[in-house]
């Protein structure tokens, strides 16, 4: 049972650290897409003033502390992960019965995910509508809801991406399992 406990914990912290390199390069991926849409919506609607420089500043500091946070300080925070671990499951009575729970947890948070996408989209579409009627009302010789509908497009393209878009570009379950395992050889 330890052994078969000890498995399952570096599966875990494989798969967690799988998770984290995903999440920072589909911050990486963003960098391409939405800075320069912000610089095309700056200079189209206020090209007095370039606000666009303050918002891609963020972005850079956003991208770097995400990218400290997975690679930087990722071993510090895998020991303290570990002795965290550890200090739990030694005052867990029944070890098989803490791992049946993580699984629940991971499956029950992969659900919250898939459910959370279908409600951005419905809330996404009614957005899209309400704003189309809004500017067809007040502003109707300048369409800015454009700008709207494809700022709220991107955003979902990144939520279902994130959600379900790994798998159609090959870092779906079997790059994870590959992964995965890799970082079980090393902690191994």
């Amino acid at each position: 049972m330890n052994i078969e406990s000890n498995n399952h914990k570096l599966r875990l912290k494989a798969a967690k650290r799988v998770e984290e390199i995903k999440g920072f390069y589909t911050h990486l991926v963003a960098t391409f897409i939405i800075p320069p849409f912000l610089v095309f919506i700056n200079l189209q609607t206020a090209p007095q003033f370039h606000w666009f420089w303050i918002a891609i500043a963020a972005w850079f500091v956003g991208l770097i502390i995400h990218w400290f946070y997975v690679f930087g300080s990722a071993q510090f925070l895998d020991e303290w992960e570990a002795k965290k671990l550890n200090e739990v499951l030694e005052d867990h009575e029944d070890k098989s019965e803490f791992i049946q729970e993580q699984y629940y947890l991971k499956t029950k948070k992969k659900v919250n995910e898939i459910k959370g996408f279908y409600v951005h989209f419905g809330v996404s579409i009614l957005a899209v509508f309400i704003i189309v009627l809004v500017n067809l009302q007040f502003v109707p010789d300048f369409y800015f809801f454009w700008y709207a509908v494809a700022g709220i497009c991107i955003a979902l393209f990144f939520h279902w991406f994130g959600v379900f878009g790994f798998d159609k570009l090959g870092f779906g379950k079997n790059w994870e399992e590959k992964k995965i395992q890799e970082f079980i050889n090393k902690m191994s």
